[in-house]
């Protein structure tokens, strides 16, 4: 775009074209009307598209269209690939996986923004090969410290399916007053044993000795320390010694089903699991055996492998729909007005920053 800034009072926008040499017809006017003037460049502005837009901060927006063009609504499926064509960011939370179905070297779009730490729904290897950048949570140590959601809602199912709140409730919604029905177990005393000591893994820690708990970490990285909690060399011996067991490790291919039929057998059989983490790291048939089998006293699980095509066909809600010892909520565990306004406004700083910088070419790269 060229703007032309004319001293009689007129100002000539219009984009230029170059005819053999020579500049359109009204630009030659233009200076046969001795007309002093000056061009500049006009850059367009980049485009994004915020895609789930339920409860997202209004004040995160207007910041946004200080810097780009934005836009708010939701998107179907099937338009996915045409969306990518026409937007140069698009941000979004885990309501798609993002594969070569719809983004491929064609695609406008050169910008992920998913504020989560676990990007399994995205082909990192695909964004790597199209120099798309995906700018997200992970890694980002400092702020995290201050979103503490899930870690809360691990001590919320733990407490839930130990104790049968939800059928306790709708017990009541019956009109069935028998709390003789529902008697469970307590924290207080009880062992937790806590696989992944990271952020999340020492915040639930410390959650636990709150209400009394011996806690239990293994982390395959060493170095970890805590005065008030025993870390174990193997997987094995924390779930052998565990009466409760969360899990809050990242998912990748080293932990795909690290929680396996052979880890399953070794639980002690009046133990819970608790998975607010990824899906992908619980062998789901082993755990369903598990349960059938008694090897496993209850399970409450904010995630389940394959989060996108889930239906009421799926083995685990089936069985969660005839027994009260597993309770199964979907991926609820950052889902709060707190953890959204804060981690919005983080990623669009991350954005702004981009658009400042104009790195949309180059490396992939995971921001966060």
């Amino acid at each position: 775009m060229i703007v032309l800034y004319c001293e009689k009072k007129e100002i000539f926008d219009f984009k230029l074209r170059l005819i053999e040499g020579e500049a359109l017809p009204s630009l030659k006017r233009l200076k046969a009307s001795n007309a002093k003037f000056k061009t500049t460049n006009v850059q367009e502005k980049m485009k994004i598209l915020i895609a789930e837009p339920m409860d997202f901060s209004q004040e995160v927006i207007e910041r946004l269209r200080e810097y780009a063009e934005v836009d708010v609504r939701a998107v179907k499926e099937n338009d996915l690939g045409k969306v990518l064509n026409a937007y140069d960011v698009f941000w979004f939370r885990l309501g798609w996986k993002i594969n070569s179905s719809i983004l491929n070297a064609g695609s406008r779009c050169k910008v992920l923004a998913t504020p989560v730490t676990g990007i399994d729904h995205i082909d990192e290897d695909l964004c790597r090969e199209l120099d798309v950048k995906i700018v997200c949570l992970r890694g980002e140590k400092e702020f995290l410290r201050e979103v503490r959601a899930t870690a809360e809602m691990t001590i919320a199912l733990a407490m839930a399916v130990m104790r049968h709140i939800p059928d306790a409730e709708q017990s009541v919604k019956k009109g069935i007053w028998n709390r003789d029905l529902f008697r469970g177990n307590e924290l207080y005393k009880k062992t937790v044993g806590i696989i992944g000591f990271g952020r999340l893994g020492k915040i639930v820690a410390d959650l636990c000795l709150a209400f009394g708990m011996k806690v239990l970490a293994y982390d395959v990285e060493a170095g970890y320390q805590h005065d008030k909690v025993e870390f174990t060399d193997t997987l094995e011996g924390l779930v052998s010694r565990s009466d409760l067991i969360s899990i809050h490790v990242n998912y990748n291919e080293k932990t795909h089903h690290i929680i396996d039929e052979s880890i399953f057998r070794l639980c002690k059989p009046n133990a819970y699991l608790v998975n607010t983490s990824r899906g992908g790291i619980v062998d789901e048939a082993a755990m369903l055996k598990a349960l059938e089998q008694g090897w496993l006293k209850g399970a409450g699980l904010d995630v389940l492998q394959g989060e996108h095509e889930i239906d009421e066909r799926h083995p685990l809600i089936r069985y969660a729909q005839k027994n009260r010892n597993l309770l199964i909520v979907p991926h609820i565990g950052g889902n709060t007005y707190e953890s959204f306004e804060k981690t919005e406004h983080f990623i669009a700083d991350k954005i702004i920053e981009i658009i400042q910088e104009k790195e949309l070419q180059g490396s992939v790269n995971i921001i966060g």
